[in-house]
């Protein structure tokens, strides 16, 4: 019989009570509020009431379990105990033991041979008994509640992303009812325009005019403004290489190179703050020691969690840092040395790392420490960079893609399928070297760099090609402009896309020194930011709550600006 059956069955006993008992019982001696001192005819009713009354009670500790009344610290109610350790009111366990003899009397909870005199009372404070059974059930039920805050967090961001989705299906609609107007206002007949359409992959003919008029439609009919860019913060460092940042956790990560410490790699964390339209910064900065065996970094991403940053290394390592504690809390050992790695955009558990081998491998952080996939890619050229694309999540199974880019060009990998070869993005073939990817999740803008190849007359005259990513998996060239290049250095770019304005491109220019910007779809010429002593060796955009923040980096100096409408 378990405990709460045991209790019951005593108060339903001390409340019926026996019949030879009930008539020796003497009522002026005994306590009005005592279940005992009741009158048989209380019935079933009260019986349920006090049993109801006994379960709640005896679970706060402070009750008698006779009585079902707070006991007392003194009078005829004082607490007290049997031998056996079971707690009563004086006055109720008394009646109870003289009732039954005085001699052959039991603990009413445990049957326990008891008389008068082995009473005790007891001095103490309201006692309450701790079941450690209920505090692991707490402890179980508050991880229950963290795991489902979490859960809810993740529920909401898709939420989100839906209601985007219908958001811009809806202004789309509207747009193509009204017959939107174009350039110089007049309506899409008038200039020769058709309504925007869909591409699939299998539409290869009639491909070029009417697609590209369509994109110019989208882009005229949802943006109706220029970004602005404001300089918030110049930090100057020493031995900067590349960086990342998250708004929402406002958190900046740098990894430099010391040169007057023997060429130590280290990392450099910066908290930053924004507080409404203003950027201030850096509220608190500190060093990260790296192992010596990490080597030079040459990728970092922060997690879209923020709590963790990404690092691939030439030391055949993919690390997983800590931002809390400062500290790797997981090493992954590569078969080659690692030149960019990237979190997956879909799925927090996923990891990727491009090798210098040009091999792509696939991770997840739950289970061991070896790859789930090491993919073979079509050349045995670098990665040297990764994008993870961006998904609809409505649909669960769609399989995750990534974009990468090698010397050779921008490529796809359809990770779902792993028998499936990647493949480069048609229309884009023979540009030259490619040395800088960019892809914005929001907008499916994609902006790969060339330089020229040695074979070219002009070596100093590259392009910036855009690329535009239709339906998930049709992909289509919408043209491309001159750049001028003074060295082959390697750099990155980021596109800047705010809502109701132009998505911008933004790269360092290596002729000024400064952040160059690039309106698109028509990749035209805004300006050129302030510049730097050095090349601009990487540029990051994030953004949050409706605030964007451009950060671009070289040898000796980190500017920050602040983008808005």
């Amino acid at each position: 019989m378990s405990s709460y059956e045991a209790s019951d069955s005593v108060v339903a006993m001390l409340i019926d009570g026996e019949d030879e008992e009930q008539e020796q019982t003497d009522g002026q001696n005994s306590r009005p509020d005592c279940p005992e001192s009741l009158p048989s005819s209380a019935g079933g009713e009260e019986v349920s009431r006090k049993r109801a009354a006994f379960t709640v009670s005896n679970a706060e500790g402070l009750n008698c379990p006779i009585c079902i009344e707070p006991w007392e610290s003194q009078g005829a109610h004082q607490i007290c105990c049997l031998p056996c350790g079971h707690v009563y009111g004086m006055s109720c366990i008394s009646k109870w033991i003289q009732h039954r003899g005085g001699h052959s009397a039991k603990c009413p909870q445990c049957n326990a041979k008891c008389k008068v005199k082995d009473v005790i009372k007891l001095y103490a404070s309201p006692v309450v008994v701790l079941d450690e059974s209920l505090q692991k059930k707490i402890i179980s039920l508050e991880a229950e509640v963290n795991f489902l805050k979490t859960e809810r967090a993740g529920l909401i961001d898709i939420q989100d992303n839906l209601l985007n989705v219908q958001e811009n299906l809806f202004k789309e609609l509207r747009n193509f009812k009204e017959k939107p107007r174009c350039g110089n206002n007049a309506p899409l007949e008038e200039v020769g325009m058709e309504p925007p359409s869909f591409i699939t992959p299998k539409d290869n003919q009639g491909y070029g005019e009417q697609h590209d008029r369509s994109f110019a439609l989208n882009y005229c009919g949802q943006a109706t403004h220029h970004c602005k860019f404001q300089l918030e913060h110049e930090l100057a460092v020493e031995g900067a290489r590349l960086f990342d940042m998250d708004t929402s956790y406002q958190i900046l990560v740098l990894a430099r190179r010391i040169s007057g410490m023997g060429g130590t790699h280290m990392l450099q964390k910066v908290k930053i703050s924004l507080v409404t339209d203003q950027l201030i910064c850096p509220l608190e900065s500190e060093d990260i020691q790296l192992p010596q065996s990490t080597k030079a970094i040459k990728d970092l991403c922060v997690s879209p969690c923020g709590r963790l940053t990404l690092l691939a290394s030439l030391g055949k390592k993919l690390s997983v840092l800590s931002m809390g504690s400062n500290n790797c809390v997981i090493n992954y050992d590569l078969p080659g040395q690692a030149w960019s790695c990237s979190w997956d955009l879909n799925s927090p558990h996923y990891i990727y790392a491009g090798l210098q081998n040009g091999m792509l491998l696939v991770f997840d952080r739950r289970s061991s420490l070896t790859p789930l996939q090491s993919l073979v890619g079509l050349t045995s050229r670098p990665i040297h960079t990764i994008h993870s694309l961006m998904e609809n999540r409505a649909f669960s199974h769609t399989a995750p893609k990534l974009l990468t880019a090698s010397s050779s060009g921008p490529c796809v990998w359809n990770i779902g399928n792993p028998g499936e070869r990647p493949f480069l993005i048609p229309g884009v073939e023979d540009q030259g070297v490619c040395t800088s990817l960019a892809y914005s999740p929001l907008s499916d803008d994609i902006v790969a760099s060339y330089r020229p190849n040695s074979q070219t007359s002009n070596r100093n005259v590259g392009s910036q090609v855009l690329v535009k990513r239709v339906n998930g998996s049709s992909y289509h060239n919408m043209g491309s402009v001159p750049a001028q290049f003074s060295d082959f250095q390697m750099t990155r770019s980021a596109i800047v896309d705010v809502p109701n304005c132009y998505p911008v491109f933004a790269y360092g220019d290596e002729l000024v020194r400064g952040l160059k910007l690039l309106e698109l779809p028509n990749l035209t010429a805004s300006h050129t930011l302030e510049p730097h002593q050095h090349s601009i060796l990487d540029v990051k955009y994030a953004h949050s709550q409706g605030r964007g923040l451009l950060g671009c980096v070289s040898e000796d100096k980190l500017q920050l600006f602040s983008v808005g409408v």
